[in-house]
């Protein structure tokens, strides 16, 4: 008797339909918040950041003290606040200052870089989503954002669990393959392209470029996120979201996207609506 293929029954299992459920949540809610825009979106960006952060402390630092997390949950707001208003060399200054103060603290414990690290990659992905929001167009620059991470992570875990095939990464990320990141490319840059004519824009070849990059950015932000969990010992960053993890295991493409796609603009204004 033959044995069933390892990715044949996936869509089938319990983990699965939690996963699937949990994304028919968050999706939506993510979605109106992010059209409306103002207050909301802050406040969804706010409690999504408080989260990464706690996250972070509890995989980078076992022996964190409730100050440790109380400090870094509550500092990391500043910059939130600050970019929500406007104030974008005091949002990035409160960043920088909230990060060498936990890193101070973290220095009795050893290895302070994990806090500099950690916070600063998560306070710069923040701000630049909430920058790439508040831009011109800045609802459709944010959904295009979203339309390519998300369709390369859910090709990618679709066609990989049933092409199989070579591993992308083994050492850092088993279940990943080489079918599943070509598949998650050609997801990402025609999901990318149909949000942008969607939005009444002109795509040209640099746009499909742009969108095709973000895609495999997106991956290695997953990569990176695989790689650090391994490096500190833990299967998922959290648990708090039923089916994915932690919200940093939700979250970790978008944020290494939206820092490149805020680099685009700023840097290159001419490629990107």
């Amino acid at each position: 008797m033959s044995k069933t293929p390892a990715g044949q029954g996936r869509f089938k299992t319990r983990e699965f339909w939690i996963r699937a459920g949990s994304a028919m949540i968050l999706l939506p809610v993510t979605l109106l918040c992010a059209v409306l825009g103002g207050v909301w979106f802050t406040l969804l960006v706010a409690i999504a950041t408080a989260a990464m952060v706690r996250e972070w402390v509890r995989m980078s630092d076992a022996n964190a003290r409730i100050y440790a997390y109380a400090f870094a949950m509550t500092g990391m707001m500043l910059p939130v606040f600050f970019a929500y208003g406007g104030h974008w060399r005091w949002a990035i200054f409160t960043l920088f200052l909230v990060t060498l103060v936990s890193a101070l603290e973290r220095a009795r414990r050893g290895r302070p870089w994990r806090a500099v690290g950690g916070l600063l990659y998560i306070g710069l992905a923040v701000l630049a989503i909430l920058f790439l929001r508040n831009s011109a167009d800045g609802v459709w620059r944010l959904l295009y954002l979203f339309a390519v991470v998300w369709a390369a992570d859910s090709a990618a875990y679709i066609f990989g669990s049933q092409i199989r095939g070579p591993k992308l990464w083994p050492a850092i990320s088993p279940n990943k393959t080489w079918s599943g990141f070509a598949a998650g490319l050609i997801a990402g840059t025609l999901a990318g392209s149909l949000t942008v004519r969607l939005a009444g824009f002109e795509v040209g070849v640099e746009l499909e470029v742009l969108s095709a990059t973000l895609a495999v950015i997106s991956v290695g932000g997953d990569l990176l996120s695989s790689w650090l969990k391994r490096r500190f010992g833990v299967k998922d960053t959290g648990t708090s979201i039923p089916g994915h993890g932690g919200v940093l295991d939700r979250l970790d493409a978008l944020l290494a996207a939206a820092m490149a796609l805020a680099a685009f603009i700023l840097f290159m204004p001419g490629v990107v609506f």
